[in-house]
């Protein structure tokens, strides 16, 4: 005679003595059992968004970690360079790893939620194809972690490369670096809509597709700004926790200060309430309020080719990067 339990999230068949033993292992103790009979029960999709990045060799990482009966899937948004979905599917035939191709570039928002509506877990775990795994346990602590949690969305957190891995990317490697010491784990738990990111975090799937990303932003820049605070109006729990993963790739200068002016542009073009939970745009306005933000913008003018000749150059420095994305939004804003 067969007997019903429901263990994780699903609800399954067993024999007697079967259930009886599952029973035994679950009234213990210890977590890591427990654990153990979690993820087996649980469905997960891992979704991997990618553009002119080969990102094999996180796949390989995750599947060391991934349940039986989870899934990953990476969105190719029709690279053109760097990254050949047939190649990647010949590297893992079992399928549980795949390719979701597009046939034109979607950007970064369409692309996450083509991935989200193609995925069949229960929970999403979102992951940038520049990541890398630093810990043996990533899956099994973000499993634990909705555990101990009624919130659905939970965030792990970004870490950096312990050395600049060449003198080229030194402005975003610093960059990177700064905003890691300030968004400690107490920061981010004390501001959770502010330090949203989509580098890495976990969400319940049908959350995710009554909100997704908003597929207006064509451009580079803010939209896990804009999901933080939809997430925030909706009065949505965020949980931080410490599950990092690092960062392996960093533009060269030159590349980063374009990208950095057009996520500027971006957030120019932004509602008022988005604009006051962002650093710059807020501290625009204020300036604006106390009737000096002229003054910045014609300083800037003046010192613009000074301040790209520093940041483009071996010893950049974040204070005068700083000034340069305010200075240059001041421009642009009206």
């Amino acid at each position: 005679m067969a007997a019903q339990g429901r263990y994780g999230r699903l609800i399954v068949e067993y024999t007697e003595a079967e259930a009886e033993g599952l029973r035994s292992i679950y009234a213990r103790k210890d977590s890591y059992l427990k654990l153990i009979l979690y993820l087996c029960t649980m469905k997960l999709s891992v979704l991997i968004p990618t553009y002119n990045y080969d990102c094999s060799q996180l796949v390989r990482q995750l599947l060391l970690q991934l349940p039986e009966d989870g899934e990953i899937i990476v969105g190719d948004d029709c690279s053109t360079a760097n990254f050949d979905s047939s190649v990647f599917d010949s590297q893992f035939p079992d399928g549980r790893a795949r390719v979701l191709r597009s046939e034109h570039n979607l950007g970064r928002a369409a692309i996450r939620n083509a991935l989200a509506r193609e995925a069949k877990g229960e929970w999403l775990l979102f992951i940038d194809a520049d990541a890398e795994v630093r810990s043996s346990t990533f899956i099994a602590d973000y499993m634990a972690a909705t555990e101990g949690t009624t919130a659905p969305v939970i965030c792990g957190g970004l870490g950096n490369l312990p050395q600049c891995p060449r003198p080229e990317a030194r402005l975003r490697y610093n960059y990177e670096v700064e905003g890691e010491k300030r968004l400690t784990l107490e920061r981010r738990q004390r501001y959770p809509y502010a330090q949203f990111r989509t580098f890495n975090f976990l969400i319940q799937r049908n959350l995710f597709l009554s909100i997704g990303f908003d597929e207006n932003l064509k451009e580079y820049g803010h939209e896990d700004t804009l999901f933080g605070l939809e997430l925030k109006r909706r009065n949505i729990a965020i949980l931080h926790i410490d599950n990092k993963l690092t960062n392996i790739d960093y533009e060269d200068a030159d590349v980063f200060l374009e990208k950095t002016e057009t996520a500027l542009r971006t957030l120019s073009s932004m509602e008022m309430e988005l604009k006051q939970n962002v650093r710059v745009s807020a501290l625009a306005m204020r300036l604006k309020g106390w009737h000096v933000l002229g003054f910045v913008r014609t300083l800037f003018n003046i010192c613009k080719p000074f301040l790209r000749t520093n940041l483009l150059g071996k010893h950049p420095n974040q204070k005068l990067f700083a000034f340069y994305k305010l200075g240059y939004y001041a421009n642009i804003s009206s």
